[in-house]
């Protein structure tokens, strides 16, 4: 039988956990909300293990800079890809790598093969995609040990690759490089398994 995470549960009482929603507060080790370039306080996510480094940088440096210190960042927006936003906290409250190094071009598909790949993961319904993190993109992607994968919409899947091709860019992020996750609205992230219907508030993001 093919091995497969995520049953649906997990994230559930994590989100519940971990999702910063409304008022200046810390919540299990996510940052507080921050002021950015004098609009309305801006909510993000990183993991309870990042969270002694970004508490050194700003909302600014994170979030337009796509850097603190010595670690890039990539920002994966919870309004659109709820469920994908959903996996990421999962895996951090797992123990999975927070600290991700990119890969060498090419080298994607044979990773998601491994946890991904027909025989390995099943979807359940037919608009769904099996999603995997860490990223297969990633040095430590493709292996079970940094691996949670969960079933989520396709269109969803595709708005990921898109964002990482694009936040790759933006923040410089090139071969060897180290970077970390930072999830923006999270209060959009799904609070229940993927059912067959794609909830995002903001289904522009195709590809």
């Amino acid at each position: 039988m093919g091995k497969k995470t995520g049953s649906g549960v997990l994230p559930l009482a994590v989100v519940a956990a971990v999702v910063v929603v409304g008022g200046p507060q810390v919540i299990d080790g996510f940052p507080d909300l921050l002021g950015l370039g004098g609009q309305p306080a801006t909510a993000y996510s990183v993991a309870p293990g990042a969270k002694p480094r970004t508490d050194k940088c700003t909302a600014d440096q994170l979030l337009k800079q796509r850097q603190c210190d010595d670690l890039k960042v990539v920002l994966i927006d919870a309004a659109k890809m709820p469920f994908i936003a959903q996996n990421i906290i999962a895996a951090w409250a797992e123990g999975k790598p927070f600290i991700m190094h990119k890969d060498a071009p090419g080298t994607d598909d044979a990773k998601r093969s491994v946890v991904c790949g027909s025989g390995v993961f099943t979807k359940t319904f037919p608009d769904g995609s099996c999603d995997e993190y860490v990223f297969a993109s990633t040095v430590e992607g493709g292996q079970w040990a940094n691996v949670r994968t969960q079933e989520v919409p396709l269109r969803e899947q595709k708005c990921q690759g898109g964002t990482l091709r694009q936040e790759y860019r933006r923040a410089g992020i090139t071969e060897g490089s180290a970077f970390i996750v930072v999830i923006t609205n999270p209060d959009k992230v799904a609070t229940t398994p993927y059912a067959g219907v794609d909830i995002a508030k903001d289904q522009s993001c195709q590809s």
